[in-house]
């Protein structure tokens, strides 16, 4: 029997190659020997062990089943899918295509990119790209930074930015969080707010996703929503412009470096000054 046609050609590689082990992109990733950075009540997210540029997503077993096993309904129909605890998966790839396309060739939606999926050690893995903050570390989010007292009004000028490109891209979110928004560097370099979570049409009647205006006016109403609670727990944002300067509401959806910087490193020194007893309360 011959040689498979790709081990022939590992095996012809010039001398100067032979010692270098160049991973095949279909290798199975060991999440035993990768390094989990976050974990959600859906999902583990692990740092890709070749590629520092990707995270690579995989679910939360325990968390999907113990959430399956209270809502007895659900459980039921959930036997009739055959993509089971993956559909998750096509739901954001999905919206990440329709995102794309709607934008145009250029592509340019403020969503961290997804590449695709690869097999793991814990099953399928979705891989996406990682917004990086000034230090090359995981970005902080939009709710991180209003814990640690950067909620203020050129920031919340940068989410009214974000949240239009959203809507002209007729991106449908089915959960409009703070926290599944991150501040940071994409991997060309680009800054600003990017979606990392949160996307994709989960309804059974997805009306959002036949309707441009009817997705506008949802989202628009729940990112509302979601800034009076930040107004609750951190303070009224137009009353706190001394940390940066005043927004130009004509701005691009860039953000100078020193920001991000500053507010990820203040982090840690300026959570105290969050509105007493906020510290426990996510934003939604």
């Amino acid at each position: 029997m011959s040689a498979h046609p790709a081990k022939v050609a590992r095996d012809n590689r010039p001398a100067r190659f032979a010692s270098v082990h160049t991973p095949n992109v279909f290798d199975r990733i060991d999440l035993q020997r990768a390094h989990r950075i976050a974990s959600g009540s859906e999902r583990h997210i692990y740092e890709h062990p070749v590629n520092p540029a990707l995270l690579v997503k995989v679910i939360n077993v325990e968390n999907y089943a113990a959430y399956l096993k209270k809502r007895r309904v659900r459980r039921w129909y959930k036997q009739f899918q055959r993509d089971s605890i993956y559909r998750v998966y096509m739901d954001e790839l999905n919206e990440y295509i329709a995102g794309s396309a709607q934008r145009g060739a250029d592509g340019r939606v403020p969503i961290a990119r997804v590449l695709g999926l690869i097999d793991t050690t814990d099953g399928l893995g979705l891989m996406v790209e990682k917004i990086i903050d000034a230090d090359g570390g995981l970005a902080p989010t939009v709710a991180s930074i209003a814990k640690a007292g950067g909620w203020n009004a050129t920031l919340k000028a940068q989410l009214d930015v974000f949240f239009e490109a959203l809507c002209d891209a007729h991106v449908v979110l089915n959960e409009v969080s703070p926290a599944n928004i991150a501040y940071g560097w994409n991997a060309h370099g680009k800054h600003g707010l990017f979606l990392i979570d949160g996307f994709g049409c989960k309804q059974a009647l997805p009306v959002y996703t036949w309707s441009k205006r009817l997705n506008r006016n949802q989202l628009m109403r729940k990112y509302e929503r979601s800034v009076a609670k930040l107004n609750r727990l951190y303070g009224d944002y137009r009353e706190r412009i001394e940390a940066l300067p005043e927004p130009d509401a004509a701005a691009p959806l860039v953000a100078p470096r020193v920001n991000a910087l500053k507010l990820h490193r203040d982090a840690g020194t300026r959570a105290e000054r969050s509105a007493p007893g906020a510290a426990s309360d996510q934003p939604d």
